[in-house]
C-alpha cells in the first residue's frame, strides 16, 4: 500500500516536472533570454534601492528619486512581457489570461483581508508592510499559469 502511494506521488511529481519544463520551454520560444534578462535587471536594481534606502540618506529628493529608480525597469519588463503575448499562440494567451484571471481576484481577496486585519488588530508593519507583501502578487500569477498549464495540457 505504501508503495503503492509513493508510486503515485512519484508519478504526480514527474508531470509536475515535465508541466514546469514545458513552461520553461515555451518561455524560451517566446522571449528568448529577453525576459529573464530583464526581469534579473529589475531585480538588482530593485534590492540596490531598497539596501540605498536603508541607508541614512537626509535628502528627501534622492530617497524619492531612489525610490523610483527600479520603475522604468520594470516597465522595460513588462514591455517585453507584453510584446511577448503578441507573438503567442492562442492557446498560450488563453493560459495567460487565466493566470491573469485567477491572480487578480484573488489578489484582491487578500490584501482587503489584511487591509481590515490591520484595522482590526494593528498587525506589525515589519511583516505586513507593501515591502514584504507585494510579493504576494506574482507569486498568485504564477500559480495561477501553473493552473492553467495543468488544465490545457
Amino acid at each position: 500500500m505504501v508503495e503503492r502511494m509513493v508510486a503515485e506521488v512519484l508519478k504526480n511529481s514527474k508531470h509536475v516536472i515535465d508541466d514546469a519544463m514545458e513552461a520553461v520551454g515555451q518561455t524560451k520560444r517566446v522571449y528568448g533570454a529577453r525576459l529573464l534578462v530583464r526581469g534579473l535587471l529589475w531585480g538588482a536594481v530593485y534590492v540596490a534601492a531598497r539596501w540605498l534606502l536603508e541607508s541614512p540618506i537626509e535628502s528627501r529628493a534622492a530617497r524619492i528619486g531612489i525610490a523610483l529608480l527600479p520603475t522604468p525597469f520594470m516597465a522595460w519588463y513588462l514591455w517585453t512581457w507584453f510584446k511577448g503575448m503578441s507573438r503567442m499562440d492562442e492557446l498560450q494567451r488563453r493560459i495567460e489570461l487565466e493566470a491573469l484571471a485567477f491572480a487578480f481576484p484573488v489578489s484582491l481577496v487578500f490584501l482587503a483581508t489584511l487591509g481590515l486585519l490591520d484595522v482590526a488588530i494593528a498587525l506589525n508593519p515589519d511583516d505586513f508592510s507593501l515591502r514584504h507583501t507585494w510579493l504576494m502578487l506574482p507569486m498568485l500569477y504564477y500559480m495561477g499559469l501553473w493552473k492553467a498549464q495543468r488544465r490545457y495540457q
